[in-house]
């Protein structure tokens, strides 16, 4: 018995996760672990280290808002080569850096090269490729992103105290481009190129039509799914990352902490590759349903956790797990929502949405710990009512939509 040959989408697959471990997972996840390194060594403030941080962002949201010149310019496959290698340099840039503007400057290639190269190409590259199995192929590339966080940080801590700061920036560089050399060796624009048809074609192309809304999103949708997506990104992103501020007011240990952060990335992998499994046997409605409720629980759970070193681990794990639903259900909804004319741009507008809640409520915590005498439980208040708002708003689009769900 002979065994069937694996469908070529799924090496796509595989260069698409590549590229988002290099310009999301070691650029964002990992990299906290260099800012200790950059604060000693590079004598920076607290206030400069943290404006690394910001100008990444802020050049990254600007990528964003220039996806739709950038790749009527490039095909896919060629532009996110260069956005890749624009990471890569990034990495040679800090090693090259011996003022905090080089620092800044290198910042800003890393933004730019996440913003050109996460989730909006490869959520347009999938769908080329994608008829059956597309949300779980998105979930399997944005869980990738998780392993940064597992083993990487103390590898690299060790790296950095045997070798030093610069010898590792320079390894990290080179390592990641090659990385997306080999991403690009994977990629194809479409399965046309290669003689090919999408995985699943002629399975599920009725369901596949079905599952769009004839005329796709209304004027009147937008006046609820901008703010949606603005609190999507607040607690999504500005909530995971003061997690760690948030338990050190709380009288939790460092080292408790790390622990909990370090198993509740493995959740958080869990919980996009688990989403895309669901939704693709479930349905994204019912997907909807479950996931939103762990990421209300989870979220409910950081605000009463004080005190529980038990309640810590069992709140950060399923916040962790819940995020499934705000970054491949993200995606997944896009599908569902837009005509096939749509779907490109809405995938745009939808990340720049999400990118621009990150933005927006970024100083939310600090702001709302200084009054509350430093305590950042009123903070996770507003990202845990702010998730029950979203859910809701998702499934009022889906009834709206489909009102036969």
């Amino acid at each position: 018995m002979t065994m069937k040959k694996p469908h070529y989408a799924w090496l796509v697959c595989a260069g698409c996760a590549l590229l988002l471990f290099c310009t999301s997972g070691l650029t964002v996840n990992a990299f906290t672990i260099y800012q200790p390194f950059l604060l000693r060594q590079g004598n920076l403030t607290n206030a400069q280290s943290s404006m690394l941080i910001t100008v990444r962002s802020l050049f990254s949201f600007l990528g964003m808002l220039l996806t739709g010149w950038y790749y009527r310019k490039l095909s896919l496959r060629t532009g996110m080569l260069l956005s890749g290698l624009m990471t890569a340099f990034s990495f040679f840039v800090y090693g090259l850096a011996h003022q905090y503007a080089g620092c800044l400057a290198a910042a800003a290639l890393a933004g730019i090269g996440y913003g050109f190269g996460t989730m909006i190409p490869i959520a347009i590259l999938l769908e080329h490729w994608f008829v059956r199995e597309r949300t779980l192929a998105i979930g399997i590339c944005s869980a990738v992103t998780g392993l940064s966080t597992l083993g990487i940080p103390s590898f690299l801590t060790v790296c950095v105290s045997r070798y030093g700061l610069q010898a590792v920036f320079f390894g990290e560089s080179a390592v990641i481009a090659f990385l997306i050399f080999l991403s690009f060796l994977l990629v194809r624009d479409r399965p046309e190129v290669l003689g090919l048809q999408p995985y699943g074609y002629g399975e599920e192309e009725e369901q596949q039509s079905a599952a769009r809304h004839d005329s796709g999103l209304k004027p009147s949708d937008w006046l609820l799914i901008v703010p949606m997506l603005l609190l999507l990104g607040g607690f999504t992103n500005v909530g995971y990352s003061h997690l760690a501020v948030h338990t050190n007011a709380l009288g939790f240990q460092p080292a408790v902490t790390a622990l909990a952060i370090t198993v509740s990335g493995i959740f958080i992998m869990a919980g996009k590759a688990g989403y895309g499994f669901v939704s693709d046997r479930l349905g994204n409605v019912r997907t909807n349903w479950i996931f939103g409720s762990i990421l209300i629980f989870g979220l409910l759970l950081c605000c009463l956790m004080a005190g529980s070193i038990p309640l810590l681990f069992v709140a950060m794990c399923t916040y962790g797990f819940g995020l499934g639903l705000t970054t491949v259900g993200l995606t997944a909804w896009v599908g569902d929502w837009s005509t096939e004319e749509q779907y490109d741009e809405n995938t745009r507008r939808f990340q720049l949405g999400y990118s621009g809640g990150a933005l927006v409520f970024s100083s939310l915590p600090g702001i709302l710990a200084d009054r509350a005498g430093g305590s950042y439980v009123p903070a996770y208040v507003f990202f845990f009512l702010s998730s029950i708002v979203v859910v809701l708003v998702v499934q009022t689009i889906y009834y709206r939509h489909t009102p036969r769900l």
